[in-house]
């Protein structure tokens, strides 16, 4: 069975990131089989599967700090340290049987603390649960801090474990969230991992994210294309679930809607509203499908909200002729209503248990005394189903 993708690049970047435009639009890939989030991968993607292009350092984001003035933290006696400036590749963070090995010896009897975005959504329960299990695999003690998308509560969160003395820190928070007390950490000798974002990388922490810009470029071009194609010169209405409590995720808002513009200019973004979890969508699909009766397009910074979205769409009568469906995250619940053929019609595979393998690897190699390159591309791309 060929199964048809839509592929861009997309960067993981430790410490310092490049948030880039790419040039070109999305084109088919070879067939291959339907992603599997549910299996945790030995390394994140196959080394073979670069990126198509990177940004120049000149478009990095303003809140970036220049790999000059990002100099690698004080590294505890035995500890590796982040090479400032140096990008890798996901085998840079593969561990050597010795390394296995130290990295065993020093986690035994320590603790690592994962401060969690959420537990209700595949992406980040994935995510957490592959980092938990390979550092317990290594003899460390995990604990995860369900901050339930409160910010406040993820302060908690990380500052809890600070006064605990874990060894480690995996953290979905901004710097806007935990800057300080990242820093508190470090100066301690806490390792900080942060994922699913990149601003902490400028208080030493080690972050290891999927850039935003690149995955909402790819899910709007990606969605752009298929309405063009679908509607062929008529206007086609369009929402934007989004989560505008979070930067990061306002970002990827942003670039979604960029994307959708550039590749269909009879798409209209008539608004944004509240997603990120089922709940939300629902909720806010029924407000947005009232106002405009005619809405073809619902596009989302998640799979988590956009099924929500399915949910109310289906529910009054809507089917794959009448709307599309576009999502990021490829939920196991998504990846099955697009290979049924139902108005959910893409995802992009963000790899969430290749993160969660990176995010326990980069704190592998550091307990273990090597060092980890600042930087690290691992490419997404748009499953489509089944052809």
């Amino acid at each position: 069975m060929k199964r048809t993708w839509l592929t861009a690049a997309a960067a993981v970047l430790i410490v310092a990131a490049c948030s880039s435009t790419p040039a070109a639009t999305p084109t088919a890939a070879p067939a291959t089989a339907a992603p599997q989030p549910t299996e945790a991968p030995a390394t994140a993607a196959p080394a073979s599967e670069a990126p198509a292009s990177e940004a120049p350092a000149s478009e990095a984001p303003a809140s970036e700090a220049p790999a000059s003035e990002a100099p690698a933290s004080e590294a505890p006696s035995g500890m590796g340290t982040v090479e400032v400036g140096q990008k890798g590749t996901a085998d840079d963070l593969g561990l050597t049987p010795e390394e296995q090995a130290a990295a065993s010896a020093a986690l035994a009897g320590k603790t690592v603390g994962i401060v969690a975005t959420t537990m209700e959504t595949e992406y980040h329960t994935l995510l957490n649960n592959t980092a938990k299990d390979a550092l317990e695999a290594m003899g460390a003690t995990v604990n995860i801090c369900d901050s339930q998308t409160n910010a406040d509560q993820a302060l908690q969160c990380f500052e809890g474990f600070v006064q605990d003395g874990v060894a480690a820190i995996i953290t979905t928070s901004s710097a806007a969230t935990v800057g300080d007390a990242a820093t508190d950490a470090i100066n301690q000798g806490i390792i900080v991992v942060q994922v699913t974002g990149l601003d902490l990388g400028a208080t030493g922490a080690v972050g290891i994210s999927v850039d935003n810009l690149t995955i909402g470029l790819e899910e709007g071009r990606s969605a752009g294309t298929f309405a063009a194609q679908m509607w062929p010169g008529e206007e086609v209405q369009t929402i934007i679930l989004d989560y505008p409590d979070i930067p990061d995720l306002v970002a990827r808002a942003d670039a979604i809607e960029q994307g959708l513009t550039e590749t269909n200019p009879n798409v209209n973004v008539v608004g944004r509203y509240l997603g990120g979890l089922a709940d939300n969508a629902v909720s806010s699909t029924e407000t947005a499908l009232t106002a405009f009766p005619d809405l073809r397009l619902v596009t989302g910074i998640n799979d988590g909200g956009d099924l929500g979205a399915y949910q109310y769409l289906d529910q009054e009568g809507k089917t794959a002729d009448d709307v599309a469906i576009f999502g990021i995250d490829c939920d196991p619940a998504a990846v099955d209503l697009i290979d049924q053929g139902t108005m959910y019609q893409g995802c992009v595979d963000t790899n969430p248990a290749g993160t969660g393998t990176l995010a326990a690897n980069a704190i592998a190699k550091l307990m273990a005394g090597s060092n980890v390159p600042n930087s690290l591309d691992v490419p997404v791309s748009t499953y489509m189903g089944p052809q």
